[in-house]
């Protein structure tokens, strides 16, 4: 019978987990083992944190984690590394197998840990592994079977022949995995290579998969479903008591309160019990997030991403709802479910996303492939009109960089603070009195589709010098051979039309003039390509 396991006592905890929470990479591991008892350490933390913790530290350096951990933790470890999109995916199961068993032929106990993990795997799981790994032939069926390989064993009862399809290190975890079955009971090891071959794998996937499901639910991972409901406007009807929180152990790897933020100011005046309660909410949050965006688990910087989008959209909601009082704040957080403050803070979003959905249907504004503003307004309008909203930072760009390259060379992400949030509605107003202009002007049909697709100041100034060249004020290409006039043509821009149309008309004024200074030396006698040009559409019979 195993020894009984001895927890730690709440006060020891507790201190463990604020030193884990302040520490980072190795520097955890070293504090676990520190610790009076590791085993007991790691296994009252929560299997999803230890996850991402070895991850971070690194699966070779932290294998002694991955001993240390329950057999519960060590499945949660392949629940979250070894599946993608619903399917299981056999060789990332691999390293995890082979560390928990390294060195369980050298110690007692560490054979121990290694049997406890290896008979508590989902037998679908298992076979899986193993399905993918090996290739049976049945020298009952074929006494001479033709091998492909140089990896493979004859099973000691003499019914199979294993040929083995992995190589290196999965080799050695595969046959170390056959080696621990025939020790152990020869005929169960025998039943079980039997039983691979009828099992059909879409049912051991789908049965696995509902195993797992149930284990990341206890901890807080919601179905896509529930996950993709956060993401919805906030419901009317008044916030509801809010459901049990997961069933998981403290955690430490959020470090949800000590930031210094507003919810966490109105955190830290709840009750010890419901601050307790708050965090495993918070955690849901995060999770949620890692699901609708189908976050990869082993992706260290793109999780951390989603918890930080989780937290504000949960400050978000928080200052809509409480505004700027600390004691409403503290009120509003004892008494509104967390999914309802996630609502809120995303509803903030939504509302800029339907205003750009609206100013790209104007036709204004070009599509979201093929922005008629210049950047970063049409990169951030097309980032707003994505099925996720997103934030685009190159609105950060100094003024003088608009319109450039550099000023749309920026990834989009998700919103992390009420500052971004004004920021994009600034640039909504600019971009919709922008859209208005381009109409008014006629600039904002007829155009070329594509992400090379002129940009609204190009449009202007074409159109500026036609009508300076005689010509109507219409964006036609300028012929190649009429260069030099129209670029003495816009050596210097005023237009009555631009100084009317207030903001949106002064930004188009500046970014032409910024635009125009390429065409300087061609005024001054020099050349250019046409397709080096970006001032002007030019028609090139070559």
């Amino acid at each position: 019978m195993a020894k009984e396991e001895k927890a730690l006592a709440p006060e020891e905890l507790s201190r463990a987990r604020a030193a884990l929470a302040a520490a980072q990479g190795k520097r955890r591991l070293d504090l676990v083992l520190e610790a009076r008892d590791p085993q007991a350490l790691v296994r009252a933390l929560p299997a999803d944190e230890l996850y991402f913790t070895i991850r971070d530290i690194g699966l070779g350096d932290a294998a002694l984690l991955v001993q240390l951990a329950s057999p519960e933790q060590f499945k949660t470890f392949l629940d979250l590394d070894a599946w993608r999109g619903g399917a299981f995916e056999p060789r990332r199961a691999l390293p995890w197998l082979r560390v928990a068993r390294a060195g369980a032929h050298l110690d007692p106990k560490a054979a121990a840990r290694w049997t406890r993990k290896l008979d508590a795997l989902d037998r679908e799981v298992l076979y899986l592994v193993l399905r993918d790994a090996l290739h049976l032939h049945d020298l009952e069926e074929d006494p001479d079977p033709e091998l492909v390989s140089d990896r493979f064993m004859r099973t000691p009862e003499g019914r199979f022949v294993v040929e083995f399809q992995v190589e290196g290190t999965e080799y050695l975890a595969v046959r170390g995995l056959l080696d621990d079955f025939y020790a152990r009971d020869a005929f169960q090891a025998t039943r079980l290579l039997s039983a691979l071959r009828g099992e059909l794998p879409s049912e051991l996937e789908e049965t696995a998969l509902r195993w797992r499901t149930g284990r990341l639910a206890d901890l807080g991972f919601p179905s896509l479903e529930e996950a993709l409901s956060w993401f919805a406007r906030p419901p009317r009807a008044p916030a509801r008591p809010a459901g049990p929180p997961p069933a998981r152990p403290p955690g430490f790897l959020l470090a949800t309160l000590g930031g210094g933020s507003a919810m966490d100011r109105a955190a830290a005046a709840l009750p010890a019990g419901e601050r307790e309660v708050l965090e495993r909410e918070i955690v849901a949050a995060a999770n949620a997030v890692l699901v609708a965006d189908q976050v990869d688990p082993s992706d260290l910087q793109a999780v951390r991403g989603a918890f930080a989008a989780a937290r504000a959209m949960l400050e978000l909601g928080l200052a809509r709802l409480a505004g700027a009082d600390p004691d409403r704040a503290a009120q509003v957080l004892a008494e509104t479910p967390v999914k309802r403050l996630f609502q809120e803070g995303f509803g903030r979003v939504l509302e800029l996303k339907w205003r750009a959905e609206r100013l790209l249907a104007g036709g204004g504004a070009g599509s979201r492939a093929a922005p008629l503003l210049d950047a970063p307004l049409g990169e951030a309008v097309a980032s707003l009109a994505a099925k996720r909203p997103r934030y685009f930072p190159g609105l950060e760009a100094p003024r003088d960089e608009w319109g450039t390259m550099s000023a749309a060379a920026h990834e989009p992400r998700r919103f992390l603070a009420a500052a971004e949030l004004d920021r994009t509605a600034a640039a909504l107003d600019l971009a919709e009195g922008l859209a208005g202009l381009a109409q008014a002007l006629g600039l904002a049909g007829g155009r070329a589709e594509g992400p090379l697709a002129p940009r609204l100041s190009t449009l202007y100034l074409t159109a500026l010098a036609n009508e300076r060249l005689g010509r109507a004020f219409r964006p036609d290409p300028v012929a190649r051979a009429e260069l030099p006039g129209a670029a003495r043509a816009l050596a210097a821009i005023e237009d009555p039309r631009l100084a009317s149309a207030g903001q949106a008309g002064a930004l188009l004024l500046e970014l032409a003039r910024a635009r125009a200074a390429e065409l300087a030396p061609i005024a001054e006698g020099g050349t250019a390509r046409p397709e080096h040009l970006s001032a002007l559409l030019v028609l090139d019979p070559d």
